[in-house]
């Protein structure tokens, strides 16, 4: 692929795109080696070690305010618990493992204790997984466990969410701290039958409860424009934008450029296309096709078999 060759060390950190550098964000600390489990101390180290330029892992509040590596809000998915995260004390999650591998769980504070020791420019994104209105309580807590991250001058510090609400909080006690918004709560491509939020497929084709898809009754370009006007807005100041791949895809079908739109309603915030892994069907016209349109940012659990694959 001429236009995605990828730049950097062991563990490339970017691929150019054109006389662009887009950014491969490492999915829960993974590289695509195989060597370490999502979400480990083991998995953080070797891509530090090998020369990624932007990671990402999810934050999840456990009882006692301490924030748990992992996904979902119950445990049983990933680890040898059961039940809510929220249950569980930081003590009680670190005697839990990994389901399938037996690896340690990990929580903020063990990647924050080897991440304030790095001193070359690193993005850390935390997805942050808490949907539910958070307190101001919650929040300035939450705010005060990324101290130790966002006083270290080499990294560059982003909170994503799908929780608009939850963000807008952060940034009413904080006006400093970088925010990352994905849309997929509100707009998103009809990807699966999963009953989730936005509840239905509208009549434009796209997962979307607003009421200005309940009808079709202007082009699907000039509806989707609207919708990103009035999402690239509803976290003010927000730095990054986190758009599913299928979504730019559809958009692109239906002859609406997402990537260009949120670019040109937030010059200078960037925009991420997740979550592009090599070896899934489609998955390399995909990301040609995403990458002919300019995204600053891609979101990946192979980084190591797309340099690989277009090296």
């Amino acid at each position: 692929m001429a236009d995605g060759k990828p730049v950097g060390a062991a563990l490339p950190a970017s691929l150019e795109a054109g006389s662009k550098r887009v950014l491969l964000k490492y999915h829960t600390l993974l590289s695509g080696t195989g060597r370490h489990e999502a979400h480990t101390v083991e998995a953080l180290h070797e891509v530090l070690t090998g020369g990624a330029a932007a990671i990402e892992f999810d934050v999840n509040l456990l009882g006692d305010g301490h924030y748990a590596l992992i996904h979902d809000d119950v445990l049983e998915h990933e680890t040898s618990g059961a039940g809510r995260v929220s249950r569980l004390d930081r003590a009680a999650f670190k005697q839990l493992t990994l389901r399938g591998s037996g690896a340690s769980t990990c929580v903020l504070d063990d990647v924050t204790e080897v991440l304030q020791t790095v001193r070359r420019p690193l993005k850390v994104q935390l997805d942050y997984k808490v949907v539910r209105p958070l307190s101001r309580d919650e929040a300035i807590d939450f705010l005060r466990q990324l101290e130790p991250l966002r006083g270290n001058g080499a990294l560059t510090v982003v909170v994503g969410c799908v929780a608009d609400w939850n963000l807008r909080t952060l940034r009413r006690l904080d006006p400093e701290v970088g925010l990352g918004f994905d849309p997929m709560l509100y707009l998103d491509a009809a990807v699966d039958a999963a009953v989730r939020l936005p509840t239905r497929v509208n009549a434009y084709g796209y997962y979307d409860d607003h009421p200005l898809g309940f009808r079709r009754l202007q082009a699907v370009s000039d509806y989707l424009r609207d919708r990103v006007e009035t999402l690239a807005a509803q976290v003010p100041g927000a730095v990054e934008y986190y758009l599913r791949n299928d979504l730019v895809v559809r958009a692109l079908d239906d002859g609406f450029d997402m990537i260009h739109a949120f670019h040109a309603l937030a010059p200078g915030a960037v925009v991420d296309v997740w979550t592009l892994d090599y070896g899934k069907l489609g998955a390399a016209e995909t990301l040609r096709r995403v990458l002919e349109r300019g995204p600053d940012q891609i979101t990946t659990n192979t980084a190591l078999q797309w340099a690989e694959r277009l090296g």
